[in-house]
C-alpha cells in the first residue's frame, strides 16, 4: 500500500512539473543538430542555420515576455516570418520546403497542445 501511495505521488509530481514547464516553452524549438539531420545540411549551411536558430529563439523569447496579447502575437509573427526569410536565403528549394513543413506541423501541434502559437495564420506556402 505504501508503494502504491509513493507511485501515485510520483506520477502527480511529474504531471505537475510537465504542465508547469509548458507555460514558458518557446513555440518553435528545434536544435541545430536536429535540423542538420532532417535537412541534410552542409557544414557552411549548418553554421548559418545555427546563427539563424539562435536569433529566432531570442526573438521568440522577447515575444513571450510581452504583456499585451496583440503585441505578443505580432512579435511572434514577425519572428516566424523573419526566420523563414533568413532560412530561404541559406537553404536550397528542397530543404526549404522540408523546413516550412516542419514549422507548419510544429505550429499545428502547438495549437493542439494549447502552447503559444501563431494564431490563425498559414505560415508559408510549401512550394
Amino acid at each position: 500500500m505504501k508503494r502504491l501511495g509513493l507511485f501515485v505521488a510520483a506520477i502527480l509530481m511529474s504531471a505537475t512539473v510537465s504542465f508547469a514547464s509548458n507555460k514558458e516553452k518557446a513555440p518553435f524549438a528545434a536544435t541545430t543538430y536536429q535540423l542538420c539531420s532532417y535537412l541534410d545540411l552542409t557544414s557552411v549551411q549548418a553554421r548559418q542555420v545555427e546563427d539563424i536558430n539562435e536569433y529566432f529563439m531570442e526573438m521568440q523569447e522577447s515575444s513571450l515576455h510581452a504583456t499585451n496579447k496583440e503585441i505578443k502575437e505580432e512579435k511572434l509573427q514577425k519572428a516566424v516570418y523573419g526566420n523563414l526569410k533568413l532560412m530561404k536565403r541559406v537553404l536550397d528549394a528542397d530543404q526549404y520546403r522540408k523546413y516550412v513543413a516542419l514549422i507548419n506541423v510544429t505550429n499545428n501541434n502547438n495549437r493542439l497542445m494549447s502552447i503559444e502559437s501563431v494564431p490563425d495564420l498559414f505560415l508559408a506556402e510549401n512550394k
